[in-house]
């Protein structure tokens, strides 16, 4: 595999709701439950604070810590993999979701980068943060996510 050092994933979309919708879409369990994978995140979203992606039974799949908070425009927190066995032994990489009011739209830029060389999370969340956030856009546009992104069992 390559070095991933230097690799960064960026999602950018437009998203028909204001600010403070997205920022709570992607900050309470009772939205990311339906286009996150079917996890609940919790945090106190405060620097410092932890950060936890849970399924229903408790199992944890990812953690982290809040690195910065500008509310509803930034979020920045580490993202350490918790379901793979290979990648629990990389240390965290880091996700910033940066959100900008564009009119009646918002622009939600999703950064995913620090990533470990020769990174097993990489080649994932690659694959992965497209599906989620069309499931997100779609979720906050029409109020329904999309049967994509593992939530398929959500839409059952």
């Amino acid at each position: 595999m390559s070095d991933n050092t230097e690799s960064v994933h960026i999602y950018e979309t437009y998203i028909r709701a204001d600010p403070a919708r997205i920022w709570e879409a992607i900050t309470t369990a009772e939205f990311t439950r339906q286009y996150f994978h079917t996890t609940n995140v919790k945090s106190s979203w405060n620097v410092g604070d932890r950060v936890e992606f849970t399924y229903d039974d408790g199992t944890l799949v990812v953690e982290g810590e809040v690195l910065e908070i500008d509310r509803p425009r930034r979020l920045v927190y580490s993202w350490h993999v918790l379901y793979n066995t290979e990648a629990t032994k990389e240390r965290p990489s880091r996700v910033a979701y940066d959100i900008e009011p564009l009119g009646n739209v918002c622009r939600l830029r999703i950064t995913h980068d620090d990533f470990d060389p020769t990174s097993v999370v990489y080649p994932e969340i690659s694959q992965g943060w497209s599906a989620i956030v069309c499931s997100l856009k779609s979720l906050l546009e029409t109020g329904e996510a999309l049967t994509i992104a593992g939530n398929e069992e959500e839409a059952a």
